[in-house]
């Protein structure tokens, strides 16, 4: 294909946000339909473009100024990201309803995200993540505009702070290409920036961050799409750190730091799930607990642990599908989806775990220690989610957004995909991995086990008759039959019982003092309010509200007038 065809996974997308706002405005509902085939136009795109060569392909329009190219790159790293992105905004954009307005932004929310793991250049990375997040916050206002969400500031700081260690790699490297950044160019503090921007990116904090907070909204639209398009894209930057280290981050501790980070992150998330008042609480922490082991998997800094954090990844990608669509109330779906996230064997998440925490042991000295203690953080995270089966709903969202079947389906994917661990390393992490480190990967065992040097995973042999024992188990149960009674039942007695039904109040499995703490800081800085006399001055609320409430044309306008006015 020609190199021009790398634009297709990010302008497809573009094209469908524009024919919906276009249709919108003439008065005409378009519905999802356009906006849903753009996105799987893109994914289908992806594979044509990747899977015939397998080979780095890239592509170049020209300088954005001061040394920085418009460069596009799509390798095995774009393309794993690229998937983690593009599936489950597919899933939600095709059965999701939303109106033009929303359909217009979250399309090209997708395509800036696209843009951003493509992207040859830290710069460009930063100007489409930006963009990605400023996007994000427009859909959660357009969508509900008095529910929780991340401020924008917040989210933009990370890319600002990305687009500073870029101009730094500019300045002392003489590029910010990811391929050919000197090795001596990533200091310690450029590390450092680029550290902080990928945990800003994705919320991965010792307290609640914004992924789990976007659970308490109303509706869930704008929450999926939110964590579908930016919770990869901060570890997206942290495996572009290996390629421009030659394989290795600057220094040895920082991985380390990094590694017991995200143990602590998973650890928090963990004790905040057992202590969870409803499902829908719980259901917010899944995908932080899980972002917590990818991030201590990714760090560890061997190829086995990279690949293992990339599987996590993948499994993260579906979850961002299948948990906006689960229905409140209990039943087959939201029973799978909590158990294939809380890694009960033989679901994907499980084969993952397992390989990252023996990876921690095969690195050896202190990481054998946190692979102890990630060992110990899953155990409780298994503990809360055995406990959120029993949970109450909490506060739900409407029906018209769920579709039981496909969450089901989608569940379902993860716990079977077990299995097929070692076809997913083979397809999806190998490549990646190649494409950031020089080292071997350490891994083998081809379509059937995932070995590595000190153990063996026969995946295949030993996952599959756990499942067929597991359906087994599901059918003689009599699940089926209850699931075909629940559907008999009318709608106005199904409601009646559950009104009726006392709410069943589980205590958390045990308490820990101060946990809540960093939340009430938080909540303590962010009410603090200037004083009346100043407020006209410095009125950054106002300031974040102009930003994601403006006409786009003004925006577009000044930005190109202040490229105008920079690059004379």
């Amino acid at each position: 294909m020609p190199p021009l065809a790398l634009l297709a996974p990010v302008a497809l997308p573009l094209v469908a946000g524009g024919l919906t706002a276009a249709i919108g405005l003439a008065g005409f509902k378009p519905g999802r339909a356009i906006v849903g085939a753009g996105t799987w136009a893109a994914l289908l795109a992806l594979f044509l473009l990747w899977l015939p060569i397998r080979s780095t392909e890239e592509l170049t329009l020209g300088p954005l100024g001061f040394g920085a190219g418009f460069d596009l790159r799509l390798d095995g790293v774009a393309f794993a990201f690229g998937l983690v992105i593009l599936v489950p905004s597919a899933i939600l954009l095709t059965l999701q309803p939303r109106s033009w307005h929303e359909g217009t932004v979250a399309a090209l929310a997708v395509a800036a995200a696209v843009l951003a793991v493509e992207a040859g250049d830290v710069l460009l990375t930063a100007l489409a993540g930006g963009t990605a997040a400023t996007l994000a916050v427009i859909q959660l206002d357009i969508e509900d505009i008095r529910a929780p969400r991340p401020p924008w500031g917040a989210l933009l700081a990370a890319w600002l702070a990305l687009s500073w260690a870029g101009v730094i790699l500019q300045v002392v490297g003489g590029t910010a290409v990811y391929a050919a950044v000197p090795v001596s160019a990533l200091t310690v503090p450029v590390f450092a920036l680029l550290a902080v921007a990928a945990l800003m990116a994705s919320g991965l904090f010792l307290w609640r961050g914004w992924p789990a907070q976007l659970w308490s909204r109303p509706s869930l639209r704008a929450a999926g799409m939110a964590v579908a398009t930016l919770y990869p894209l901060g570890f997206y930057l942290l495996v572009r750190a290996y390629e421009m280290g030659d394989g290795q981050y600057p220094q040895p501790v920082l991985g380390i730091v990094l590694a017991c980070l995200g143990v602590l992150v998973s650890l928090g998330v963990a004790l905040r799930a057992q202590a969870a008042a409803t499902r829908r609480e719980y259901l917010g922490e899944v995908i932080p607990g899980l972002g917590g082991f990818a991030l201590m998997a990714i760090a560890i800094g061997t190829p086995v642990g990279l690949v293992a954090g990339l599987v996590v990844l993948a499994t993260i990608g579906v979850l961002a599908a299948c948990l906006p669509l689960l229905p409140d109330r209990a039943g087959p779906p939201t029973l799978m989806a909590i158990a294939a996230a809380a890694g009960v064997p033989p679901g994907l998440a499980f084969g993952a775990l397992v390989v990252a925490l023996g990876a921690t042991f095969e690195a050896g000295d202190f990481m054998g220690l946190i692979g102890i203690a990630g060992a110990a953080v899953w155990i409780l995270f298994m503990v809360a989610a055995a406990r959120a089966v029993g949970l109450p709903a909490g506060r739900g969202h409407p029906a018209i957004e769920t579709f039981p079947r496909t969450a089901m389906a989608l569940a379902a994917v993860l716990v079977i995909a077990g299995a097929a661990l070692p076809v997913v390393v083979t397809t999806l992490a190998l490549p990646a991995q190649a494409d950031v480190m020089t080292r071997a990967a350490e891994l083998g065992g081809g379509l059937i086990s995932v070995a590595t040097i000190q153990t063996d995973l026969p995946a295949l042999t030993l996952f599959t008759p756990l499942l067929l024992l597991g359906a087994i188990a599901y059918g003689i149960t009599g699940v089926f039959g209850s699931q075909r009674a629940s559907r008999r039942e009318p709608a106005a007695a199904g409601v009646a019982a559950q009104k009726a039904r006392p709410a069943v109040v589980r205590p958390p499995v045990f308490t820990v003092a101060g946990l809540d703490a960093p939340g009430r800081w938080l909540d303590a800085v962010r009410s603090a309010a200037v004083p009346e006399q100043y407020r006209s001055i410095v009125n950054l609320r106002g300031l974040e509200k102009a930003a994601a409430g403006g006409r786009p044309l003004l925006w577009l306008a000044a930005l190109v007038a202040l490229a105008y006015a920079v690059n004379r």
